[in-house]
């Protein structure tokens, strides 16, 4: 059996759809799979595409809409493409979807939302892919809107182990970012949540933020809110995996700034739960809560801001022994695998 993964453009360490194709390639091939990556680049037109295109028996398209445009519109790219696959076995696996679907979107966001959902409807429709998985309760719900099947298929984090651990101190209780720190998050209620964390521990609060920022906005209101509590800030940028793992391992909690309905779209959260931390996180309420997918996975890790609950739960978990490490690439691989089989 062959798989051929199709994505936008191929940018290794850079994307986050590059980084999650690579590893998971690599762990198909370790099972006997014949793999290979098509990324569609900018000069390359999908009306070539059907000349192009290498053939497989699967064909696993890695889908988000900035992925194969900068304008998150694709014209007609997307349904060339559609009728190059059209009655092949096809799987489409959407990391992200159209724009603008949420309570308080702009106007802007409205409009390029809703030629973003035509196109990708009308690309479903001339595809008719076999199956169509997502990561994330938001996809999961708007395409239910739509009238269209998902299965869930688990994102896993691209943060391999460590062996060489980080020094712990037990004076401080450190805290680690790792992605994005977006704006909108509720850094004012995370510093209160924290303070008195650190004050039930009577450890000093230090904060750990790795990774290439899109935004600084959300780093300005950190560094405001922290300097309000006395947190100590270490803003340490991009470093190599192993480095950050031994970071995962000598901190106490992670924190995500993704809110919690698309929560399963971002493989930077997905790598502090994989290490066993206990994450914070956020509920914007933008997806109905009886409409949230449950991340059985790490259900007891994640924790949110928005429960007042005292003492803070947190607290217990962290004084149970670390779990051990778990292993996404395999556990999406075996998914994968059985879900498409």
């Amino acid at each position: 059996m062959s798989i051929l993964f199709i994505s936008g453009i191929k940018k290794p360490n850079e994307c986050g759809i590059t980084d999650y194709i690579c590893l998971l390639t690599k762990e198909l091939k370790l099972r006997g799979k014949v793999v290979n990556y098509f990324s569609i680049c900018k000069k390359q037109t999908q009306a070539n595409f059907a000349q192009t295109i290498p053939n497989a028996d699967l064909y696993s398209i890695q889908f988000a809409p900035y992925a194969f445009s900068p304008s998150g519109l694709s014209g007609n790219s997307l349904l060339e493409m559609a009728k190059a696959l059209a009655n092949k076995n096809v799987h489409v696996n959407f990391h992200e979807i159209w724009i603008g679907a949420y309570p308080n979107a702009s106007w802007k966001e409205r409009y390029l939302g809703w030629r973003q959902k035509k196109e990708i409807l009308n690309f479903i429709k001339y595809l008719k892919p076999k199956l169509i998985s997502c990561s994330n309760s938001a996809v999961f719900n708007l395409l239910s809107q739509s009238g269209i099947k998902s299965k869930y298929l688990y994102l896993f984090g691209n943060i391999p182990f460590s062996q060489l651990q980080e020094y712990k101190s037990n004076n401080d209780l450190e805290i680690v970012f790792f992605g994005s720190t977006y704006k909108n998050f509720p850094y004012d209620l995370l510093a209160l949540r924290l303070d008195e964390i650190s004050q039930f521990l009577n450890k000093s609060v230090k904060i750990k933020i790795i990774g290439r920022q899109r935004e600084n906005q959300g780093v300005h209101k950190l560094r405001r809110i922290s300097k309000k509590y006395n947190f100590v800030i270490h803003e340490i940028g991009e470093l190599p995996t192993d480095a950050i793992s031994k970071i995962f391992q000598g901190c106490d909690i992670g924190v995500s700034t993704t809110p919690y309905d698309i929560l399963g779209k971002s493989g930077a959260t997905m790598a502090m739960l994989e290490h066993g931390l206990p994450v914070l996180i956020f509920d914007d309420g933008d997806t109905s809560k009886d409409l949230l997918l449950k991340n059985e996975e790490f259900s007891d890790q994640i924790f949110l801001l928005n429960k007042q609950i005292k003492p803070n739960p947190i607290i217990s978990f962290m004084s149970k022994p670390r779990k051990t490490f778990f292993n996404g690439v395999v556990h999406t691989a075996n998914k994968m695998l059985k879900i498409l089989y």
